[in-house]
């Protein structure tokens, strides 16, 4: 009898800690948030073992619309709870998939710093911009109190100065700082402060999806960079063009491939105003080919497997190339890697190697639905990269919208 007991408690220790590994396990690969559309089913990707739960009730969760999440919790045959979740309820979102390139022209809010230099100055070397705690990637916006819209600003500001101290204030990441700086006389009785700064940059891109109720869009599936630090260009306007290709520089393993072209004219084909992490959104005036609507796949739909990009490789428009998704990823922290994908056309790969730059924002699609965009090339090899989820973008470009970011009349 006893055998029979110790036999029975080892076996149940067996099974719990099968159950507690199982649940560690599929709580890491599945998102902490959930989208649940009207109409659809509590069944977690296509998994009937798996299903969700509003947190202090024993039913499933009850399905209306709202803006504010809801605690939940993701359950094992609706009886143990795998992790703790938040729900989102929402109506199905319909957009026009575009993968179209389009010229960019950005102009920043102020002067970003991409160096603080040393001057020459009586025999010695000084650096008023480090000295005054400056440093490569802040963006003077203010000198003496009055706002900087160019690099123009700041050089006459600096030229009044006659050597006088003069205020900056400075964005930081999102921080807003001031200090004093104060100019130098070099020996070509000129009056420096030792930085080099830029307002502005233009360049490539992908489009990714516009809504066809509004107008807007969404578009490269990451933020633009300034090219020297490396941060988020915080955005004044930027004016989007027609663009097309003039030739591809095919990606290698260690050597990143690129898209060149040029502008095709200076007619605006919409605004952009509101650059994030996650893209560059904006809204149209003139709107690309016309294509079937189709569904914004909620990211528990995402799997790996078979999918499709819509991309322009060439001046005969967008076409859709084969790829393999091979990793999904739920990482809040790495919002623009959220899929690892593998490039499976070979027309795609004798004409690019694969994912190339100007590539960023090509739509993924997979089972008939938009799930994601382009992002990066994996350098190591230019067969791989990376993308992000679609509704991850849709949902960036709404709080746009809702922040005032984007401007409604244009």
């Amino acid at each position: 009898m006893k055998k029979a007991i110790k036999a029975i408690c080892v076996f149940l220790t067996l099974v719990c800690t099968f159950i507690f590994l199982f649940c560690i396990e599929m709580g890491s690969r599945f998102p902490d948030e959930y989208i649940i559309e009207q109409q659809e089913k509590t069944a977690v990707s296509n998994s009937r073992i798996l299903s969700l739960r509003k947190t202090g009730t024993d039913k499933m969760y009850s399905r209306s619309i709202g803006s504010d999440p809801t605690s939940g919790q993701l359950m094992l045959m609706n009886i143990i709870p795998v992790k703790d979740v938040n729900l989102h309820v929402r109506e199905k979102k319909y957009v026009i998939p575009c993968g179209n390139i389009f010229g960019i022209k950005f102009y920043s809010k102020g002067a970003v710093i991409i160096n603080c230099a040393d001057i020459l100055c009586d025999s010695k070397t000084v650096n008023p911009g480090k000295d005054c705690g400056l440093r490569e990637g802040d963006t003077i916006i203010k000198i003496n109190k009055r706002d900087i819209s160019c690099c123009e600003d700041v050089e006459t500001a600096v030229c009044l100065s006659k050597g006088d101290p003069i205020s900056l204030t400075y964005d930081r990441q999102g921080t807003i700082c001031e200090t004093t700086i104060t100019p130098v006389k070099t020996s070509d009785n000129e009056y420096k402060i030792g930085l080099w700064i830029r307002d502005s940059c233009a360049g490539l891109g992908t489009m990714t999806f516009y809504d066809p109720d509004t107008g807007y869009f969404a578009s490269l599936g990451h933020g633009i960079c300034d090219t020297d630090t490396g941060k988020l260009m915080i955005l004044d306007k930027a004016i989007i063009t027609d663009a097309k290709i003039n030739s591809i520089t095919k990606g290698t393993d260690g050597v990143t491939g690129s898209i060149n072209g040029y502008f095709a004219d200076d007619l605006s084909l919409g605004y952009a105003l509101g650059n994030t992490e996650t893209g560059l959104y904006g809204k149209l005036c003139t709107f690309p080919e016309w294509r079937q609507p189709v569904e914004i796949a909620n990211v528990q739909e995402v799997k790996k497997g078979p999918a499709q990009i819509l991309c322009t490789i060439d001046n005969e428009g967008p076409k859709y190339y084969d790829i393999e998704i091979t990793r999904v990823d739920y990482d809040e922290n790495n919002k623009t890697k959220n899929l690892q994908i593998t490039a499976a056309d070979d027309r795609l790969l004798a004409k690019t190697g694969g994912i190339i730059q100007g590539m960023s924002g090509s739509p993924i699609l997979q089972n008939g639905k938009l799930i994601g965009a382009v992002t990066h090339v994996l350098v190591t090899n230019s067969s791989k990269g990376y993308g992000i989820f679609a509704r991850n973008m849709y949902s960036e470009m709404e709080n746009c919208l809702i922040s005032g970011n984007i401007i409604t009349d244009l």
